[in-house]
């Protein structure tokens, strides 16, 4: 056996395990009276008999193609789910597993063991997973910074203290605290910079571990096109114009069923007859072409047929025949229509047998598709054929996402499906057929709040609202948010891993010692659930809106003390660590900030810097800024006053009520 056919298997073997516990426990279910998902049944069943095929396992394909046939019949109800029928359907996924036995190795034999080593693809992922927690450690050590400039910064207040006393002991004491204190920061920060630097280069070879050729993706399939085709009495022959390119070995095993499923849809319904394609001025064998490329951290694959094309009245008529177009509705064209393609239980197969017409391989597309993180297409191809094309990362690790807030909650959106970021002025909404819209690039979009797709209540925005715009599958829907809070890349881990059934949770992040839910923007955009949160928006009155500030300090003391002084007179607070993290905050866009409070004394900028940046800015120019300083300098006062500050408040003389009141006044 060859290394390429030993990673088939092996590849094979991972999917039979899944696909064969899932199997095995709706068994256990239905001997227990528990109710039991026959369309998942029927997937699993489907996926596996392809599968067989795909790596030439006659007996494994045929014992799936029964149970498949069984569980439709069931469906129908032309059989009953009964102990006969629950002892047959046991009878063949043992002869599924009895089929793969024998040739299914546990792992890849190696050609050249004293070159390479065979790795288990689990415990590479665990590896993976391992360095990306440690990746989060090392940045948490960002904290531990903070505690040691507060701590600096509460050594400092004390010297005011001792004045008249500098040759004290206590003094002497003080100095020789604030000289090791400066050691001990300086030490931290160069193992810092080192951690940062090597855990990056260790997440970075772990990545690289779990990768491999894309050309191995394709091996076998030129054989199953050929042979589905004789079964049709078609002659067809595959290309493939090959990557040079690697992918995360998950994304590659995730597609290799997905990928059968779409040759066996263009030769069932694409590649006509020899007869049909002469008759049509064609040559007597199609062609089916796969292109893949390698685009920004997505691997592109197109599959192109020379065949019929798209036959739009057939997919209207099967669409409405299974419930997916109302009766009464007109029938949707274009990309519209032929994202039906990829419903569960539509097909235009006129008769059903091992290779169509159960509706279920586009939706495995789809559905692999969407938890890869990507997407799939189809469309007429233009010089004639079918083009699909399915869009996924390369690897699985980190995804670009950007962070927002839904009353209390902290969730994510892909950054890729993020056309545009928006203030809306709720004077721009208009009420339109149920749903209120809003025109963007001179087209009216809809307007839906995100806290009503989750269920949760929105705080009241006020006088500007803020919203994204949300792009899926070609359809766009403004989604407005309280907040936007970050852009980050992180590690997508699996949805499942929190809840099994969650059709709007793409996967989930590690922040901050915290579960945060990955929204699935296809989902959110569908006319399904576009009509569970479209209900009729109303705009907040200015006069409800919560006012932002923005803390600027390095001191975590301080800023923690002004936060929680400010929020409970009702403010939204945000922090920043020093000067231009501010400035970068304020540019960003992300908040409707009202007004700044800053520290005089911080790293990298100052807040006398900032404040000068602030006042050099058009868009920020007339932004409220009060100054905080912990030295009562009249020069430092003068100076602030001077670069345009609103305020001034020494911490000497700092309390509650001084900082609200000056607050007050401002905004």
């Amino acid at each position: 056996m060859d290394e390429l056919q030993a990673e088939l298997l092996a590849a094979f073997a991972e999917e039979l395990a899944e696909h064969m516990a899932g199997i095995r426990a709706a068994l256990a279910d239905a001997d227990a009276g528990r109710s039991v998902d026959l369309r998942e049944f029927s997937r699993r069943a489907h996926s596996l008999k392809g599968a067989a095929r795909a790596v030439e396992l006659p007996e494994s394909e045929a014992a799936a193609h029964e149970a498949e046939a069984l569980i439709l019949a069931i469906e129908r109800g032309e059989r009953a789910l009964d102990a006969g029928a629950i002892a047959e359907l046991r009878r063949l996924a043992d002869a599924i597993e009895d089929g793969a036995s024998p040739d299914t190795p546990n792992a890849p034999q190696e050609a050249e063991p004293e070159r390479r080593v065979a790795v288990s693809g689990h415990r590479v992922e665990n590896l993976g997973r391992s360095l990306h927690v440690l990746a989060t450690q090392v940045a948490e050590q960002g904290m531990v910074a903070d505690r040691l400039s507060a701590l600096s910064e509460d050594l400092a207040a004390l010297s005011p203290l001792l004045s008249g006393a500098e040759d004290s002991e206590a003094a002497r004491r003080l100095r020789q605290a604030m000289n090791e204190l400066d050691r001990i920061r300086g030490l931290h920060g160069r193992l810092r910079d080192a951690l940062d630097r090597s855990s990056a280069e260790l997440e970075r070879d772990g990545e690289r571990l779990l990768l491999q050729p894309v050309a191995t993706l394709f091996d076998g399939y030129e054989r199953s096109v050929r042979d589905l085709a004789a079964a049709e009495g078609k002659i067809a022959r595959l290309r493939t114009n090959e990557t040079d390119g690697e992918a995360d070995r998950r994304v590659l095993n995730a597609l290799r069923d997905p990928l059968l499923h779409v040759l066996r849809n263009a030769v069932r319904h694409g590649i006509e007859t020899p007869e049909r394609r002469r008759s049509a001025g064609k040559d007597d064998a199609g062609t089916i072409t796969i292109d893949t490329r390698i685009d920004r951290g997505r691997l592109l694959i197109t599959i192109r047929d020379d065949g019929a094309g798209l036959d739009d009245h057939a997919i209207v008529t099967r669409a409405r025949a299974v419930g997916l177009i109302p009766a009464d509705a007109p029938s949707p064209r274009g990309p519209a229509l032929h994202a039906l393609l990829f419903e569960q239980g539509l097909s235009t197969a006129e008769r059903l047998d091992e290779v169509a017409g159960r509706g279920i391989g586009l939706s495995v597309v789809a559905e692999v598709s969407r938890r890869l993180h990507g997407s799939a297409s189809i469309a007429p191809g233009s010089g004639g054929g079918t083009v699909l094309t399915i869009a996924v990362p390369v690897a699985l690790t980190r995804r670009t996402l950007l962070l927002v807030e839904v009353g209390d909650m902290v969730c994510a959106l892909p950054a890729d499906a993020v056309r545009q970021v928006l203030r809306i002025d709720p004077a721009a909404l208009s009420p339109s057929g149920g749903e209120t819209m809003l025109p963007v690039d001179g087209e009216p979009l809809p307007v839906s709040r995100l806290g009503d797709a989750l269920g949760m209540a929105q705080a009241d925005a006020g006088a500007t609202l803020r919203a994204v715009v949300l792009e899926a599958e070609g359809v766009r829907r403004v989604l407005v948010v309280d907040a936007l809070s970050d852009v980050r890349a992180l590690l997508v881990g699996d949805a499942a891993a929190i809840a099994a059934d969650l059709p709007l949770v793409l996967g989930t992040v590690l922040l901050n010692g915290e579960v945060v839910l990955v929204l699935d923007p296809v989902q959110l955009v569908r006319d399904r659930a576009a009509g569970r949160i479209a209900t009729a928006f109303t705009a907040p009155t200015p006069e409800t809106r919560t006012r932002t500030i923005l803390v600027v300090d390095d001191s975590i003391t301080t800023r923690t003390l002004e936060r929680s002084i400010l929020e409970a007179q009702g403010y939204r607070v945000l922090v920043e660590v020093d000067g231009l993290a501010g400035l970068e905050r304020l540019r960003s866009g992300l908040d409707a900030i009202d007004l700044v409070v800053a520290d005089v004394e911080m790293p990298r900028m100052d807040g006398f810097a900032l404040l000068a940046a602030i006042r050099n800015d058009p868009a920020l120019k007339t932004l409220p800024v009060i100054m905080m300083t912990s030295r009562n300098s009249p020069d430092d006062i003068e100076r602030g006053l001077s670069l345009g500050a609103d305020a001034y408040v020494t911490k000497q003389d700092f309390d509650q009520g001084k900082l609200i009141g000056v607050v007050q006044q401002l905004i």
